[in-house]
C-alpha cells in the first residue's frame, strides 16, 4: 500500500504529543537540568549530545517495530530485539522507570503549587493525581489528543524564558563555576562526570516513552516514515536544547537555583515578574501533560484493554498509592535517586536495542521490507 504524506497538523499533533511527553516535571521545573547540566559546566553541550543522540537512534528502533511488526506495547519491543530473557529484563527497566517517573512527577507539580501558591502539599498532590487520573482512564487516544496541543506551547515558553535568561546568567556561568567548585554553594549532581550523566540521562528519555513511540508509530503507519521520523527528531532535539540553554542559565543563576525546588520558576520571576505566576501554569500543564500517558502506560503494561473497568480500577488505585508515596518523600530525592539508577539501564538497553535494529533493518532491505 502507497504510504500518504502527513499533513502538517498531524505532524504538529504527534511532535506536540511527543514533545508534551517528554517535557514532564523534571524538565519543566528545572530540577532535572540541574542534577544533570548546571553541574557539569560548559560540558552540558555534551550530555545534550549524547542525549540527542540516544532518545533519536533509540526512538527510531521503537518506530521501526511498531510500523513493520505491528508491534504495540512494551513486551513486544523488547522481547523482538533482545530476545525473551533481555527483553523481559529490559522491559522491567522501562515499567519500573515510567510508573516511578509519574510518582515524582505528581511530587513535581504539587511543589509547583506550594512553591508559587503557597498550597499545602496534601492538597496539592491530590489535584495532580486527581488530573492524572481523570484523564488516563480514557485511553491513550484522549491523552494524545489532550496534550498534543500543549507540548509546543511549553516548549516555546520555555525557550522563550532561556533566551531572555541567557542575557542576565550566561555572563554569570565563571562566577557559578567558582561557586560549586569551592563548595560554597553544593548541588546533587546526577553522575560524577558529565559523560555518564549524559548516558544516564538519555537513558531515561528513552525509557520513558518505549511504549508510548512504539503505539503512535503503529497507529500512524499509513504515513511515510520519514516524516514520522522527523517527528521524533524534533522531540530529541528541542528537548536536548533546551536543556542545555536552561542547565546554563541556573549555573549562572546558581546561588538562587539550588535552594528552590522550582528552579525554572525563580528563574522566570527574576526575569519576567509577575509573568513567573504564568510561568507556573506552564510548568503545571508541563507536568500534567506527562503524568497522563505515564499513568496509562503504567496500568496499559498488564492491562491491554485500556477500556475496559479493571484498567479504570488500576488507574484509580495506582493514583492512590502515588499520592501517599508523595506525601512522605522530598520531590528532589524521588527525582535524583529514580532517574540515576534508571538511566544506566537505560543506558544499557540503548546500545542493544539500537544494535539489533540495525541488524533488524538491514535484513528487511534484503528481503523487499520497508517501513
Amino acid at each position: 500500500m502507497e504510504k500518504k504524506n502527513m499533513s502538517g497538523m498531524t505532524f504538529f499533533k504527534l511532535a506536540g504529543a511527543l514533545l508534551a511527553f517528554l517535557i514532564g516535571s523534571g524538565f519543566a521545573s528545572g530540577q532535572e537540568t540541574i542534577q544533570y547540566f548546571s553541574g557539569y559546566g560548559y560540558m552540558a553541550v555534551g550530555v545534550g549530545l549524547i542525549n540527542f543522540i540516544m532518545m533519536y537512534a533509540t526512538y527510531v528502533a521503537y518506530a521501526y517495530a511498531g510500523r513493520t511488526r505491528g508491534l504495540t506495547d512494551l513486551k513486544e519491543v523488547t522481547t523482538f530485539y533482545a530476545g525473551k530473557i533481555w527483553g523481559k529484563l529490559f522491559e522491567i527497566f522501562a515499567w519500573l522507570f515510567v510508573a516511578c517517573c509519574y510518582i515524582f512527577m505528581c511530587s513535581g507539580g504539587a511543589s509547583t503549587f506550594n512553591q508559587q501558591w503557597g498550597l499545602a502539599m496534601p492538597a496539592a498532590i491530590a489535584i495532580m493525581v486527581a488530573a492524572s487520573v481523570a484523564t488516563a482512564i480514557f485511553g491513550l487516544n484522549r491523552v494524545v489528543d489532550i496534550i498534543g496541543f500543549i507540548g509546543p506551547v511549553i516548549v516555546c515558553f520555555t525557550l522563550i524564558v532561556g533566551l531572555i535568561s541567557a542575557f542576565t546568567f550566561f555572563p554569570r556561568i565563571p562566577e557559578g563555576m567558582a561557586l560549586l567548585d569551592s563548595g560554597a554553594v553544593s548541588i546533587t549532581r546526577g553522575t560524577n562526570h558529565w559523560l555518564t550523566a549524559g548516558l544516564s540521562f538519555g537513558g531515561c528519555s528513552l525509557l520513558l516513552v518505549s511504549n508510548f513511540v512504539a503505539t503512535m508509530a503503529h497507529q500512524n503507519r499509513e504515513y511515510k516514515f520519514a516524516p514520522f521520523k522527523l517527528v521524533l527528531f524534533t522531540g530529541a532535539f528541542f528537548i536536548s536544547t533546551v536543556s542545555v540553554l536552561m542547565g546554563l542559565n541556573h549555573l549562572g543563576n546558581i546561588e538562587e537555583a539550588s535552594t528552590v525546588a522550582i528552579p525554572n520558576l525563580a528563574l522566570a520571576s527574576d526575569i519576567m515578574g509577575s509573568v513567573g505566576t504564568l510561568f507556573a501554569v506552564i510548568i503545571i500543564l508541563a507536568i500534567y501533560s506527562t503524568i497522563c500517558p505515564s499513568l496509562w502506560n503504567t496500568v496499559s503494561f498488564f492491562i491491554k484493554d485500556d477500556k475496559s473497568r479493571n484498567y479504570k480500577f488500576a488507574v484509580v488505585g495506582f493514583g492512590v498509592v502515588t499520592y501517599f508515596v508523595c506525601l512522605f518523600v522530598p520531590y528532589q530525592q524521588l527525582l535524583g535517586f529514580i532517574m540515576t539508577y534508571c538511566g544506566y539501564s537505560g543506558a544499557i538497553v540503548f546500545v542493544v536495542i539500537v544494535a539489533r535494529y540495525i541488524m533488524v533493518k538491514s535484513k528487511d532491505k534484503n528481503e523487499g521490507i520497508e517501513a
